[in-house]
Parts: C-alpha cells; sequence; structure tokens
C-alpha cells in the first residue's frame, strides 16, 4: 500500500471523530476497545488517526455543557 497523504490523514481523523460524535456517552473505561471494534483502517498511522479522532471527539462531547450538546444533537450543528 502507498503512504497516506496529510490530506487523507485528516480525513481520516475526521471521520474517527464523527464515529465518536455517536458516542459520547461512552465509559472512558471502554474507549478504547470500542475504537479498536470500529476502526475500519489496516495500516497503523491510519488507525492511530482514525483512534486520535474518535478519542478527542468524545473528550470534546464530554467538556461541552449538556444544553448545548443536546442542541447540536437535535440539529446536527
Amino acid at each position: 500500500m502507498t503512504e497516506s497523504s496529510t490530506f487523507q490523514l485528516s480525513r481520516i481523523y475526521a471521520s474517527g471523530w464523527g464515529a465518536g460524535r455517536q458516542h459520547g456517552n461512552l465509559d472512558p473505561d471502554d474507549m478504547e476497545a470500542v475504537a479498536e471494534r470500529l476502526n475500519p483502517y489496516c495500516l497503523s498511522v491510519e488507525r492511530e488517526r482514525w483512534t486520535q479522532g474518535f478519542k478527542d471527539s468524545i473528550s470534546r462531547v464530554r467538556a461541552t455543557p449538556a444544553r448545548t450538546r443536546d442542541r447540536i444533537m437535535r440539529t446536527g450543528e
């Protein structure tokens, strides 16, 4: 396989971020196992980038106030 470009890696990170948004209420102890199970990539650099996006998204959702989080989930903003 060829090496992933910076742009491709940014899209992979975004894909992980999107998956993480759907799992914002995930128990932190389960985060690694769920990320491993959901990660669709084979190359280690791609898997790492997707997992980072997934974890960053969950951390962001947890840091967002509940009212704002509810609005985002309702409207997709």
